[in-house]
């Protein structure tokens, strides 16, 4: 009678291929998702005012929690001093580069997506020349300063202005108000045609 093998090693090796592969596309989906998250919060970032404090806080929390991080594997010992050093600044600069993007895009979202009432209010307003920072694109040619009544901070808009408009200084927003910074909804400029 013939005996039958089956070849163990071939459906294990079929096994570990599909797990890797399921693996990368998932951690490539949540890099894809992080990208997008970022960009998100970027998107809003111009309409959102973090509390200096707040951001302080979390900037030396971020700095600690770095630290923490690098140091704490154990491995790296048995290795010479200044690769050991090399190593440590390395990891440092790395979770330091994370830990940055991801609670500063953490902040954005959490006075965005905050569960509170938006106010309306009258304010003040200036036109500034030039505006904001657009990245590596420059910066725009005009820019909003609208006042936030609560903190006393300002809110810093590109904007486009009409040759043809009489631009005042009082403006109506709506600004939705959290304990780590306020988010402007919305905005009108009381203006009159020239």
């Amino acid at each position: 009678m013939p005996q039958n093998f089956k070849n163990y090693n071939q459906d294990l090796l079929k096994t570990v291929v599909l797990k890797k592969n399921i693996t990368k596309k998932l951690l490539l989906l949540m890099v894809l998702l992080s990208i997008l998250n970022i960009i998100f919060a970027f998107h809003l970032h111009q309409r959102t005012i973090i509390f200096p404090k707040v951001e302080y806080a979390f900037f030396t929390m971020i700095i600690l929690l770095s630290f923490l991080l690098a140091f704490s594997r154990k491995k790296m010992l048995k290795k010479a001093f200044l690769k050991r050093i090399k190593d440590y600044l390395a990891r440092v600069f790395m979770i330091f580069s994370f830990n940055f993007i991801f609670f500063l895009v953490l902040l954005t979202e959490i006075i965005y997506f905050y569960p509170t009432e938006s106010k309306t209010y009258t304010t003040e307003y200036k036109i500034t020349t030039p505006g904001p920072s657009r990245g590596k694109h420059g910066r725009c040619k005009n820019g909003l300063k609208i006042l936030n009544k609560d903190n006393n901070y300002y809110f810093f808009l590109c904007i486009n202005l009409n040759d043809k408009i009489k631009y005042g200084n009082k403006a109506q927003v709506r600004v939705k108000e959290t304990p780590i910074g306020s988010y402007l909804i919305d905005y009108n400029l009381f203006v009159t045609s020239k």
